[in-house]
């Protein structure tokens, strides 16, 4: 169960420091160093919030939370910047899972295939990816977005993003901003219950 007050009633210091956390995602020269900041202190709110014991537990949580929901619907309809970065971003879908593409289409799959091979692979062989039930062209759900901005933090931290790589390095600095973005205009971070 998500309970927003839990974090207003945290130990100050803990409080402060997934804010700051936040805060030095702002002055990082590297944008994987930003996202992964940002990232840090969101993980910091989503535990404290759901009580959940595991990341996959606290998207959940978060994923199917009306309030959160609503929010992001709201800046969806009335914040055009905010929409069109999120329309942007879905450009780039399907993220997959780089894991289970290793498990199931090996190690090199990412450079023995060309992009429209390896999407042909990935359907052929049930490969994981995000976001599950979206079409191209539809705005993305808050459900669909925050399981896909997870897939990718997922990624990078397994070591499957390069900042080298363009289509990486775009799909995590959209992930970035648009983060950055919900978690500012939501003032999530503020609420009670």
């Amino acid at each position: 169960m998500v309970c927003f007050s839990h974090f207003r009633t945290l130990d100050p210091e803990t409080a402060d420091l997934a804010r700051e956390l936040i805060d030095a995602s702002n002055v990082q020269r590297s944008a994987f160093s930003s996202f992964v900041n940002l990232w840090m202190g969101f993980n910091g709110w989503m535990e404290c919030v759901t009580d959940a014991a595991t990341d996959a537990e606290m998207i959940t949580a978060l994923a199917n939370h009306q309030r959160l929901t609503e929010a992001y619907n709201e800046l969806v309809r009335n914040s055009p910047d905010f929409r069109e970065k999120v329309e942007d971003f879905a450009t780039m879908w399907p993220v997959l899972n780089v894991r289970d593409v290793r498990r199931k289409l090996r190690r090199d799959a990412f450079w023995r295939f060309s992009r429209g091979e390896l999407m042909s692979e990935v359907l052929r062989q049930g490969v994981k990816l995000q976001p599950v039930g979206w079409t191209a062209g539809d705005t993305p759900t808050w459900p669909q977005l925050l399981r896909t901005v997870y897939t990718i933090r997922c990624n990078l931290f397994h070591g499957s993003k390069s900042p080298e790589n363009f289509r990486d390095h775009e799909l995590v600095v959209a992930s970035d901003h648009i983060l950055r973005m919900f978690i500012a205009r939501s003032a999530c971070f503020e609420w009670n219950d």
